[in-house]
């Protein structure tokens, strides 16, 4: 993680902001683009792009930049058609007894 990402990191909640994920409304810093749960949920280079073009303070001035802004609509658009996969039910308690 580069330094300017970990300033933006220890910002407080100075306004309330939701996490970017369709129909999340966990409450995050200004600076995070998701909640943890959905930002481990992206791909991890989409994750590296958004963090290299995230300039530091934009969240204050409203100012991202085009690399940012191009990242976060790729971001939107997978969350938007993101499947989660399904897990395998779990066996039936009377198995174990056959």
């Amino acid at each position: 993680m580069t330094s300017h990402a970990a300033d933006a990191l220890s910002q407080g909640l100075a306004r309330p902001h939701a996490c970017h994920w369709p129909n999340c409304l966990k409450q995050v810093p200004p600076a995070r683009f998701m909640c943890r749960a959905h930002w481990f949920t992206l791909p991890k280079d989409l994750r590296d792009r958004i963090w290299a073009a995230y300039v530091p303070g934009q969240e204050i001035t409203k100012t991202p930049s085009a690399a940012y802004l191009a990242a976060a609509r790729e971001a939107q658009a997978f969350a938007r058609n993101h499947v989660p996969a399904k897990r395998a039910a779990p066996p039936a308690p009377q198995a174990a007894l056959f």
